[in-house]
């Protein structure tokens, strides 16, 4: 009867842990804490997700994994109103570490645009929740042909990988899709604007057209266990690995290991 499951009435973090270092750690908390406040999901039990995590690690001898964290409103009754008081369920799930090809970070990775849409809500915008249909069926277009597909609104924007942030370069300045209305607002997406800001990088949030990104100078895609990955091909669209790509991969792996 959890309502995870009957609703995907909860939130999730993906964390990496490399040499038996939780990456990003903090970071991820606080977005599950952000976003549990959003949602009215009582959020005092995310607090006890370390212990937890070091526990499993510890008995396992487990030094590198992908983490999975999911904090669900609880079990209720049949209907969609929420329990009073609610009794949240706290889930970890350890999976193995993916070891993706090098060349995907040196060379770039083949992606594709998907045709189903992702569905506007500006009060579920950037959080990380467990309706995640959208994405499903999207990467479910492809098999093995693609590394990474990306998914746009009904008006033609594109928002985001089915697993990934989306960034773009052109005449030195980067770009970002707006999220104001749907996506998810990754912990990487957030360090590299951060990392740009750093730089002096001329950085703009805004909405970019599929028909736009043909004209771009780089695109590269991120998440919190890829890192970087630079698009090579996108459809038609051919791209160089070029040097603000190899700039924020090379401060954003700097930045990680600093932590």
């Amino acid at each position: 009867m959890d309502r995870g499951l009957h609703y995907g009435d909860g939130l999730f973090e993906t964390i990496a842990c490399v040499e038996g270092s939780l990456q990003l750690w903090d970071e991820h908390i606080e977005r599950m804490q952000n976003a549990a406040k959003k949602l009215s999901i009582e959020s005092i039990a995310i607090n006890n997700f370390k212990q937890d995590v070091l526990a499993i690690l510890k008995q396992h001898s487990i030094n590198n994994c992908v983490v999975k964290l999911m904090l669900t409103r609880g079990q209720g009754q049949r209907g969609y109103q929420s329990p009073s008081p609610q009794k949240t369920t706290r889930i970890v799930v350890i999976g193995d570490l993916p070891q993706y090809s090098d060349e995907f970070n040196s060379h770039g990775i083949k992606a594709c645009f998907c045709q189903h849409p992702i569905s506007k809500n500006s009060a579920l915008a950037g959080i990380k929740h467990l309706n995640r249909l959208d994405n499903v069926l999207a990467r479910n277009e492809w098999r093995d042909e693609y590394q990474e597909g990306l998914m746009l609104d009904d008006s033609n924007n594109i928002i985001e990988g089915t697993m990934s942030n989306v960034f773009a370069s052109k005449n030195n300045q980067l770009l970002t899709p707006s999220l104001e209305n749907c996506g998810v607002n990754g912990i990487i997406r957030e360090q590299i604007l951060a990392i740009a800001q750093e730089q002096g990088i001329e950085t703009h949030v805004t909405n970019i057209k599929k028909d736009d990104i043909k004209n771009m100078d780089e695109v590269f895609v991120c998440n919190s266990i890829i890192g970087i990955w630079p698009i090579s091909s996108l459809g038609n669209n051919i791209y160089e690995v070029g040097s603000m790509t190899q700039q924020l991969s090379q401060a954003l792996q700097q930045r990680i290991c600093a932590q």
